[in-house]
């Protein structure tokens, strides 16, 4: 009779389990399924925000590695436009000690900035109070909002009479959203709609925004509506060579005071939910006066989300692990054992065929000579 194969040896033990050993191996079978459960969702909520993703889009097939990085102030330290086309002479000067520089025809980085402000919006129709985003360089890049009517305008058009409505507001105001080129009032100054948006879907972004509708106007518009209007807020896309040098360049070229620089394209990576873990509970509290954008508290979110869940997977995958090896243990012992006994059996039984060789050449040779 042929020796069972290791398949009908395995079944035969399962078999013979007792219930404590089907406890066991269905628990932790449980336990693996919700930690492989944890890891798909946690993977999941890294793609959930599409303004997260301009590094990925901006680099294409280029050999290029670049990052996202964004930059917010303080409330009371904002700064200026004039600040922000400044601080691109010192970005580029940065690049090219760096030996980085443009493609021909082609662009290096792409940067984007903003402030926000309470504004009075009307129509022929209605009125309402708005919270509006004045903004700057390529902002409708690095937030892709996805447009209902019309088109974005571009930062740096030299007529800044243009704004978008969000889907929110324009029904507030016309009821619809097909309004390119129709005229509203911001503050007591005219401007034509360019486009309608749709804000983002996500429950993130549903969680973190909790105005009634908004408006997007150049910055230059806003500070020529308000004088203290300022720029609380820039975001770059920059090329990253090294790991960690985009956010390096930042935090020590941005005058970002007390604010926070935060690497957008790398918040799901294993270090850096570990130490989202590790302020967890001080992450909420916010002594330096920054007041983030919707976009930022979404992120924010779903950073938390994935930080959580990286831990249940691992709490999750602790008690199969520890089985796995105590089995492992088990059996390296039971191996050690084995071999403990067995190889001198086989060494001395080796050893002692060898001297029955020997000594039964040396009496074939003794006896040949004898004869």
């Amino acid at each position: 009779m042929s020796r069972p194969n290791i398949f009908r040896r395995m079944l035969a033990a399962v078999k013979g389990f007792s219930f404590k050993q089907w406890l066991l191996l269905v628990l932790n079978a449980v336990l693996v399924l919700a930690s492989i459960g944890c890891v798909i969702w946690m993977n999941a909520m890294s793609g959930t925000l599409e303004s997260l993703t301009a590094a990925g889009r901006f680099q294409g097939d280029s050999g290029i590695r670049f990052a996202q990085i964004g930059c917010y102030l303080p409330v009371d330290s904002g700064q200026t436009e004039e600040d922000m086309l400044a601080f691109r002479q010192t970005l580029e000067n940065k690049l090219k000690e760096q030996s980085l520089e443009s493609p021909a025809g082609g662009r290096l980085y792409l940067d984007a900035y903003y402030g926000s402000a309470s504004v009075t919006i009307s129509s022929e129709n209605a009125s309402a109070t708005a919270k509006a985003f004045g903004v700057g360089g390529d902002f409708f890049y690095l937030h892709p909002l996805r447009l209902r009517s019309g088109s974005y305008f571009d930062g740096g058009d030299l007529m800044d009479d243009l704004v978008v409505l969000d889907e929110e507001m324009a029904w507030k105001l016309y009821g619809g959203t097909d309004l390119t080129g129709l005229p509203v009032t911001i503050n007591g100054e005219s401007f034509v709609i360019s486009g309608v948006i749709s804000r983002e879907k996500d429950f993130a972004t549903e969680e973190a925004y909790a105005g009634d509708g908004g408006v997007y106007m150049s910055f230059s518009a806003m500070s020529r509506l308000m004088e203290d209007a300022s720029v609380t807020g820039y975001e770059v896309v920059m090329p990253n060579p090294i790991t960690g040098y985009a956010k390096g360049v930042m935090s020590e070229s941005f005058p970002v005071g007390d604010g926070d620089v935060v690497e957008n394209s790398n918040r799901y990576g294993l270090l850096h939910l570990l130490e989202v873990l590790r302020d967890f509970g001080r992450r909420s509290m916010r002594t330096n006066g920054v007041i983030y954008p919707y976009w930022e508290n979404a992120a924010r979110l779903t950073e938390d989300y994935a930080a959580l869940l990286l831990l249940f997977a691992v709490v999750f995958a602790v008690c199969p692990f520890l089985f796995a090896l105590v089995l492992v243990i088990r059996d390296v012992r039971r191996v050690y054992r084995f071999a403990k006994v067995k190889i001198p059996e086989k060494v001395d039984e080796t050893m002692e065929k060898r001297k029955e060789k020997r000594l039964e050449k040396a009496f074939e040779k003794k006896a040949g000579g004898d004869s």
